[in-house]
Parts: structure tokens; C-alpha cells; sequence
């Protein structure tokens, strides 16, 4: 109800996202890949987003809003169900270009921190989640936050760092947000 698209991506990723947006060196690589590109398992979501994003703009849409909500792949030793790997699922979200639709009463502002913060926020009514200044490989420094839940991270919130909008030729840097789900 946000203005937000589901998208569902693969699993399965470049190497190079998994360096670029997760700052994963160590990837679970794939003994069999569906494509050769598509060598590694993802370790976070918000490698398909940019994607998404990526083809957007390409089709000259400029403001775009998206989700997914999917399974993450870690390396554990105590993971489940399968030994060795822990398997979170998790919600990112996407927000890029124009803050609103275009319309006579409003003036136009690009999408802000601010604004995609508003819609972490409405995913949980009557809590107070906290958000503090951190640091991610996928984001803008000084411009990220992680997010707490009852004194517990959650996710993390910003802008795209600008070395990934320039590689990715993205143009403004979108805001993301990745949340861990129960």
C-alpha cells in the first residue's frame, strides 16, 4: 500500500554483487550454476533490487519502488535445516526517483532517507524502532543507519554508496533497506 512492487529474483547472483552489496568476499559458490554469471548464493537482496533498478532506468522509467521478501544464504556451522548453512529470511526494499507521482499541487523532490524511513516504520505499527548511524558495504557512508527492534538489529537503511550508483550507472542514488523477518 506503499507504492512498492514485488519482485522475486534468484538465489543465485554474480560474484560481484555479493562483493559490491554485502561486502562478501567468501561467497557460497555453486558447484553446478544455472548461467556462469549466476555462480553464488546471495547473502542479502539487495543485489536483485539494483538490478530491478538497473532495467528500469534503462526502459527510461525513472521513479521506481521495490520489494522482495526471500531467503538469504549464510555460512554457519550450526545451521538449519541444513548443516553448515543458516538460511534467514529477509525484506529490502528500493526506492528510487521522484518522491511522489508527478502532480500540479506538490513540488518535485527526489525520494530521501526520510521518506523510505517513514515506510520502514508503517511495516510496524505501534513499535518505536530506533534507527542508528552505522556502517554497510552496500551504503553511503555517513548516510546509513541500522535499524533496532526492542534493542535488537533488525536491518540497516540509506542511500546506495556512490561507487555503486556510478559502477551501476544509476544515475541518483536510490535509498534500500534490508530487514531481517522472524
Amino acid at each position: 500500500a506503499l507504492g512498492y512492487q514485488e519482485t522475486v529474483n534468484f538465489s543465485f547472483v554474480e560474484a560481484a554483487w555479493e562483493r559490491d552489496f554485502s561486502g562478501n568476499t567468501a561467497p557460497i559458490t555453486l558447484a553446478n550454476p544455472i548461467a556462469s554469471q549466476l555462480s553464488v548464493m546471495r547473502s542479502s537482496l539487495i543485489g536483485g533490487l539494483v538490478n530491478v533498478l538497473t532495467v528500469n532506468r534503462k526502459r527510461q522509467q525513472d521513479r521506481v519502488r521495490a520489494f522482495e521478501i526471500g531467503r538469504c544464504f549464510l555460512r554457519d556451522a550450526a545451521g538449519t535445516p541444513v548443516a553448515g548453512f543458516q538460511q534467514p529470511m529477509r525484506l529490502a526494499g528500493l526506492a528510487s526517483g521522484a518522491a511522489l507521482p508527478e502532480q500540479w499541487g506538490v513540488a518535485g523532490r527526489n525520494v530521501d532517507f526520510y521518506d523510505v524511513k517513514a515506510d520502514v516504520e508503517a511495516l510496524f505499527p505501534g513499535e518505536a524502532l530506533v534507527f542508528e548511524a552505522a556502517s554497510h558495504a552496500a551504503l553511503h557512508p555517513g548516510r546509513a543507519a541500522r535499524i533496532l527492534r526492542n534493542g535488537t538489529v533488525i536491518g540497516h537503511l540509506g542511500e546506495l554508496h556512490p561507487r555503486w550508483v556510478q559502477q551501476y550507472e544509476l544515475g541518483a542514488a536510490p535509498v534500500v533497506f534490508e530487514l531481517e523477518l522472524p
